[in-house]
């Protein structure tokens, strides 16, 4: 039996290897050719070390050996990775750089929420205007949907009043919230974390076989899983934070993890020979018939004493369920058009646009807060664009 076990743990691992291979395109050992004024410096030494986040030990944080180094090191690899593989003016994200759309949207809270789950933007209710943005993980921008691939949803609330964390460059009253359709993640080490994205971004077959020992058994079984996922239609698909966050401050703040799940039917399904962009397709001709909606919930730590470090282990619902707090309303739209995909592709999303009562936790959100932003600031700079500010005006 333990030689049973043993080996499929192989098989997961290499599999995985050669998954992440075909996933992420080869860019072998080539330098950047783009020169842009992005001043990487800045995130480097005493300047990086002066704005990354330093961890809630009250809410169970702790800072690994090596993270703010690693987090340089990671700022430096996919910002040459971006200047590689785009041109001046075409410059995309380094994750999630397929967007299926952004669409507006309206995030009403209950109005009956105990004290519990109250905090920040959560309050009885409240109401805030949204824009989503549903995405590929995938950082090749034009893989097709019909790969398996973790699927993305970000919020950026409107209308939120008092001073964030990280202000977004083209909205100062805007909170983010991050999700992904899976509710863990493959990696738990800084250090190995820059070491994945070093492996997969140099085309190195010798480099790449060496994924696996990054993520270990439990993370290679968690990537496995994670690009294996087919879905039929974005606004049918559950997602989760995978990471926690605050909720609420002081003496009463709290570990917390939100998820996303879909009110209605789910029962799409994916076209025979299916069109590369399909999810895009099934997107317009929903919110062409009609309103979506779906529940957003809250997931208390509670005296689970579950941890906000280690990102590879989901949370039980049957240890710490999730409740609903308010529902997303889609409205029937149209948002197909060039005006709305290029506020799309402006639009910056990042857990640190946010309230304090909501600060993210945990090494993936220390590290997300300066390679968001760095990242952001280079693929704006190549494209010489500014951040997409306010509601888009076109469509609804």
């Amino acid at each position: 039996m333990k030689r049973r076990q043993i080996l499929c743990g192989l098989i997961v691992l290499a599999f995985s290897a050669f998954a992440i291979h075909d996933l992420y395109p080869e860019t072998q050992d080539l330098q950047p050719m783009n020169a842009q004024e992005f001043d990487l410096e800045a995130y480097r030494g005493a300047m990086l070390e002066a704005i990354y986040p330093r961890p809630d030990a009250y809410l169970g944080e702790e800072l690994q050996p090596d993270e703010i180094p690693a987090a340089a090191d990671l700022i430096k690899e996919l910002a040459r990775k971006v200047q590689i593989d785009y041109a001046a003016g075409t410059a995309r994200r380094d994750a999630h750089p397929k967007a299926h759309g952004c669409v507006t949207a309206t995030l009403a809270l209950d109005a009956h929420l105990p004290t519990e789950l109250t905090g920040g933007i959560v309050q009885p209710s409240a109401s805030y205007d949204a824009v989503v943005r549903f995405s590929n993980g995938s950082p090749a921008p034009n893989a097709s949907d019909t790969n398996g691939d973790t699927r993305g949803m970000a919020i950026k609330l409107f209308g939120v009043p008092g001073d964030k964390l990280l202000s977004d460059p083209g909205n100062p009253d805007a909170q983010d919230f991050i999700m992904i359709s899976s509710p863990f993640f493959f990696i738990n080490s800084a250090r190995n974390y820059t070491r994945f994205f070093q492996a997969v971004d140099s085309g190195s077959i010798l480099r790449l076989a060496a994924v696996p020992t990054y993520l270990g058994l439990q993370g290679s079984v968690n990537a496995f899983r994670m690009l294996r996922q087919k879905i039929a239609n974005p606004l049918e698909t559950r997602y989760w934070s995978v990471v926690p966050s605050q909720l609420g401050e002081g003496g009463g703040r709290q570990a917390v993890k939100f998820s996303a799940r879909p009110l209605g039917p789910t029962s799409s399904t994916i076209p025979m020979n299916a069109d590369p962009n399909f999810l895009r397709a099934a997107l317009v001709d929903s919110l062409s018939k009609g309103t979506y909606q779906m529940e957003f919930m809250i997931q208390r730590r509670g005296d689970t004493g579950l941890s906000v470090e280690d990102s590879i282990p989901e949370w039980p619902e049957s240890e710490a369920p999730f409740l609903r707090v308010g529902v997303l309303t889609i409205d029937q739209q149209t948002f197909d058009t060039a005006e709305r995909n290029t506020y799309c592709e402006n639009l910056s999303f990042n857990p640190w646009h946010s309230l304090r009562a909501h600060r993210p936790l945990g090494m993936i959100s220390r590290t997300r807060r300066v390679v968001y932003q760095a990242i952001a600031e280079l693929r704006h700079n190549m494209n010489d664009a500014t951040f997409s500010s306010g509601l888009p005006t076109d469509g609804r």
